[in-house]
Order: C-alpha cells, then sequence, then structure tokens
C-alpha cells in the first residue's frame, strides 16, 4: 500500500475527530498546565492539516495520473478538461498556456499536456508518484507551510547565524512575554476575581468587568502583538531556516523568470496593520492558515455552495478553531469567540457598503479600536464569566 492510501486513512474524519478529542482531553485529565494544553492542541491541529492536504492532493494527482494513462485508449478515457487543483498562494500559468497554444495543438493533445503539468513539480525535477517516499513526507512535515507541493524551492544552505539569532529571539520574546503577564495581567485577573466574589448586583459586576477591560488594554495588545512576532517571525523562521527555504523575493523573482509557480516561501504575514476591514485582517495575519483554508475548504467548497456559503463554512471553520484554543486556555466553553469572529462576517458587509467603503484611514481607525478593545474584552469575559 503506497503512502497517499496510508496517510488518506490516516486523515478520515473519525481518526481526525479522535486525534483531536484526545489532544483536548487528555490534559484536562491529568491537569496540565494551560501552555502545555495549548502546545498540545495546536500542534494537533497543525498536523491534522498537514496530513489533510498531503492525503487529499496526492489524491487529486492519483486521479490525474488514472486520466493521462487512460487517453492511451482516447476512444473510452473521459475528455473533461484536466482539473486543476487550487493553489497554495500564487496564481498558476496554465491556463494562460492553455489559452496561448489552443490553436496551435489538438484538444487531446492540449488534455494530455494540462494532466502531465498538474503531476509535475513547477520547477520541474519531480514527478508523481516519484514524491511518495517517507523522506519527501518527513520534509513536508517539518517545512513551515501547511499546504503540501510536490516541490519547494531551496536555499543553497542554512545561515548559522540567522538560525542562532532566531532561535535565541525565540527565548528573548518568551522572557517578555513572562514579564507581561505576570506583571501587568494577572495581578489584574486576581484582583478582579475576588472583586466578583463579594458582589451581587449586576451593576457591581459591570463595573469590575469594565475596570478589568480598560486595564488589561494594552498589555493585551503588547502580549498579542509579541505571540505573533514569536511564532511568525521567529518559530517559523527558525524551521524555515532549517529546511533550507527560499525568502518570499527571491521566490517571487523566480515565479517572473521561470513564469511557473511555487509556495514554499517565507512570507508567513503581511501588512496586516493597515487592515481596513477582517477578511483583509484574516487573509494577512496568518498567511499559511489562510493558504490551507483557501485550498482546502473555500476554493474546495465554492464549486458546489457557491461564494457567500463557502465564505460563511470557512469562518464557522476557523471559528470553531478558535474557541477550542480559548478553551484550553481558560478550560471554559462559553463561546465569546465564537460569536465574535462570526460576527466579523456582518461587519464587513458594513464595511462594504457605499457609505463607509473606500474611507481606508477609518476603517483602520475603527480596525485598531476593535483589535484592542476585542483582546482585552474576550480575556476578562472568559476568566472572569
Amino acid at each position: 500500500m503506497c503512502m497517499a492510501s496510508i496517510l488518506g486513512c490516516v486523515s478520515t474524519f473519525p481518526c481526525c475527530n479522535n486525534a483531536l478529542a484526545n489532544s483536548s482531553s487528555v490534559p484536562f485529565l491529568r491537569d496540565w498546565t494551560w501552555t502545555a494544553q495549548v502546545f498540545l492542541t495546536l500542534h494537533t491541529l497543525v498536523l491534522l492539516m498537514k496530513m489533510h492536504s498531503y492525503a487529499f492532493y496526492n489524491g487529486h494527482l492519483s486521479e490525474t495520473e488514472r486520466r493521462l494513462q487512460a487517453l492511451d485508449n482516447p476512444s473510452t478515457a473521459s475528455q473533461a478538461p484536466a482539473y486543476q487543483y487550487p493553489s497554495a498562494g500564487h496564481t498558476t500559468s496554465t491556463e494562460e498556456r492553455a489559452k496561448r497554444d489552443a490553436d496551435e495543438k489538438s484538444e487531446l493533445s492540449q488534455l494530455r499536456e494540462d494532466l502531465a503539468i498538474e503531476l509535475t513539480s513547477p520547477m520541474g525535477s519531480v514527478t508523481y508518484p516519484k514524491n511518495l517516499t517517507w523522506s519527501n513526507y518527513t520534509d513536508y512535515i517539518c517545512c513551515p507551510t501547511l499546504c503540501y507541493e510536490l516541490e519547494y524551492p531551496r536555499t543553497e544552505g542554512i545561515v548559522w547565524s540567522q538560525l542562532g539569532y532566531k532561535i535565541l529571539a525565540v527565548f528573548g520574546v518568551i522572557f517578555l512575554l513572562t514579564i507581561t503577564s505576570e506583571e501587568f495581567i494577572l495581578p489584574v485577573m486576581i484582583e478582579s476575581a475576588s472583586r466578583l466574589e463579594t458582589v451581587t448586583s449586576f451593576s457591581e459586576t459591570a463595573l469590575i468587568l469594565a475596570e478589568s477591560i480598560s486595564m488589561l488594554l494594552f498589555p493585551f495588545m503588547i502580549t498579542f502583538l509579541l505571540v505573533f512576532l514569536v511564532i511568525f517571525e521567529y518559530v517559523l523562521g527558525t524551521f524555515a531556516e532549517i529546511t533550507c527555504k527560499l525568502s518570499h523575493f527571491v521566490i517571487t523573482m523566480e515565479i517572473v523568470l521561470m513564469k511557473t509557480t511555487g509556495f514554499a516561501d517565507r512570507h508567513f504575514y503581511s501588512d496586516w496593520w493597515n487592515s481596513t476591514d477582517w477578511l483583509e485582517f484574516s487573509r494577512e495575519w496568518n498567511i499559511p492558515v489562510h493558504h490551507f483554508f483557501r485550498r482546502h475548504v473555500y476554493s474546495a467548497s465554492r464549486p458546489h455552495i457557491g461564494r457567500p456559503m463557502a465564505t460563511l463554512i470557512t469562518f464557522l471553520i476557523s471559528a470553531i478553531g478558535h474557541e477550542l484554543v480559548m478553551a484550553c486556555i481558560t478550560k471554559k466553553f462559553r463561546g465569546y469567540g465564537f460569536l465574535a469572529q462570526m460576527s466579523q462576517l456582518p461587519i464587513v458587509m458594513l464595511q462594504r457598503t457605499k457609505w463607509v467603503k473606500g474611507k481606508r484611514v477609518l476603517n483602520n481607525v475603527c480596525f485598531w479600536c476593535s483589535m484592542i478593545l476585542g483582546l482585552s474584552m474576550m480575556c476578562s469575559l472568559y476568566v472572569l464569566c
């Protein structure tokens, strides 16, 4: 049995549910700290997404190879256009080539070429099924990406000074996170929790919550920025250096010169701080996850249920994942984060009306106000309520 079949079985829904349930429940039963539980849960989610991408993409390539072989007998083979698997972040040029060469080649020859291109990596060094090896799968697991590709562009070697700098930076930022939480967040939470035990009226409870939210506005914003920095700049950058992944600029220039596509770059985030709505923020602050959802959720469901429902399903799955992480941190299922994330859709619809759309400065100010207020509010509600 080939690796694609094995991992396809592993990524079936019952196994995924069991793995996720175990990663979430075992730390509760053994009374682990929230940091250990979140670490295990996040890594379980990452591995499940990686296995899903690996199994489904190779399943697509297996079907493509079967169709290519069937063209040896054109009378019985399917003449449907080659299905192009959704790209993981870059625009493909296959459609442009097909349009350009349509007049020069027969329909059968064009179909053969399209299928063969789909089975070959953008740089032409790997062709399915030669990628089905344990070394290729292990390399993919270590790469800082959630979307599988046949081949990733590489640098010539590891820059050890950069690797050492990023590893030291990881521990430095974690130290700053510890100081921020112990000095500016935990004391406020402990004091507010003790005060809530003595009050009975709703007005006093609301006042304590409002005071907690106001005192945690900037500490939690700083915590969010530090978490973003340590994950997307240093941790992912470390794995990119270890796996010799090329930078986004180098990849972009290579794509321009070769007119091919390739995913593996270090473009883990864009300028999300300039976002004017929540859809833009979701696309730019976590690009690996955005590429996964666009490829395996949105693009896979859009042809069947339409664009609005595909967007809704994508946000729904993302909101459930975020709520699971918040439950691991606070050991409470409250749904505040789920409701907050799902409310982003009507807010985006409002921001894209003719009265608000185009006012980038206003929308960016509103984005930052809701970001700063929302983080502190989520913390206070989850911990104190």
